[in-house]
């Protein structure tokens, strides 16, 4: 098969587009792709979303295809126990090994506990002059923007927060392309809204299907508004998929340390459209997730803090003015937007078609 009949990444708009197509041009395949939406939904209900509010479905194993030909980017780690290493060895060493690329490293930080960490690293390493921030709207810690990026990193920092711009900042055919956004699934939340009603039966099998299906490709959303034709897929390096962090992850739940969590639960109030909820009780529970992540933070700032950040969706906070251009990824990098969607000859995309 020729690696451009595979898809690397796509959207909710992407699989409409596709459906409209298939009901012109092959309207008598619409059985079989109804077949293979119900075996996506399966395992999208055992990942913890909602199947009519999800996106990309990619088998990291290699095993499974449903509605596409797919090609993963981030290498499936296994299940099982790994050599012991402490937290913190596993984020330096992650670190260390985004930067040995020898690029810009665009880097997407909120300010939050996830781009907290990861941010603390790279500078703990020196690594500073390879980073560039990018940010969005009001930043969740002000206080570490001053002492750690303002006038020692360069940053590019969209005020009007909106995703029309920040998903258009990354260089992904030049630049390292590394965000936090895989933190929260591969740290036990079941989902974020897009899992509001969906209520998981056992909390290891939609972790451990969600990081099989799901979590490798988070980070791709953050060039939803590429504005060239190309990306460098191999500058794809979310930061939490990398393998020091998985391994330690696939022993942490071995040994039954990981504290599950769900960001849909009612506690959490009415928070899905402003992506704050400071005084909802699911907070307090959230300060009990993510151990690992406050005791690293704490160890290189020693600032309690860490040990009371909320859980903000920073996400929603971005505002979206029209629609985003990129509709789809290429397994070579072509991004495929509503301009160019009509020149694809989709026949070799589609399984079974």
């Amino acid at each position: 098969m020729n690696i451009k009949s595979k898809l690397i990444f796509w959207t909710d708009k992407f699989s409409k587009s596709i459906t409209t197509w298939l009901e012109l041009n092959h309207p008598l395949f619409m059985q079989e792709w109804e077949y293979s939406l119900a075996q996506e939904k399966k395992y999208t209900l055992r990942s913890g979303h909602n199947p009519f509010r999800h996106g990309t479905l990619i088998d990291r194993k290699g095993e499974d295809e449903f509605t596409f030909h797919t090609k993963k980017c981030i290498e499936w780690v296994p299940f099982q126990e790994y050599p012991k290493t402490t937290f913190a060895d596993c984020m330096f060493e992650t670190s260390q090994h985004i930067a040995n690329k020898g690029k810009t490293i665009d880097f997407f930080w909120s300010g939050g506990l996830d781009s907290n960490a990861a941010l603390l690293a790279f500078n703990e390493l020196g690594l500073q002059k390879q980073l560039h921030v990018i940010m969005g709207g009001k930043l969740e810690s002000p206080d570490l923007f001053k002492k750690i990026v303002k006038d020692r990193i360069d940053y590019t920092w969209d005020e009007t927060s909106t995703e029309t711009v920040l998903h258009g900042l990354a260089k992904p055919d030049e630049h390292i392309l590394c965000s936090l956004a895989e933190c929260d699934p591969m740290f036990g939340c079941k989902s974020n809204f897009a899992g509001r009603g969906i209520v998981s039966k056992d909390l290891f099998d939609c972790w451990e299907t969600k990081r099989r299906y799901y979590s490798s490709h988070n980070t791709w959303r953050y060039v939803t508004n590429f504005s060239k034709d190309w990306i460098d897929i191999d500058n794809y390096m979310p930061f939490f998929m990398q393998k020091p962090i998985e391994k330690w992850l696939c022993n942490h739940v071995i040994s039954g340390d990981m504290v599950y969590y769900d960001l849909t639960h009612e506690g959490w109030g009415d928070w899905f459209k402003t992506g704050e909820a400071p005084d909802a009780p699911s907070q307090e529970y959230y300060k009990k997730c993510k151990i690992p992540l406050r005791d690293f933070i704490y160890d290189l700032t020693n600032d309690e803090y860490a040990y009371h950040q909320p859980k903000n969706a920073s996400g929603i906070r971005l505002t979206r003015d029209k629609s985003l251009r990129v509709l789809a990824i290429t397994g070579d990098g072509e991004i495929i937007t509503h301009d160019n969607f009509n020149d694809i000859n989709w026949n070799n995309y589609i399984v079974d078609l």
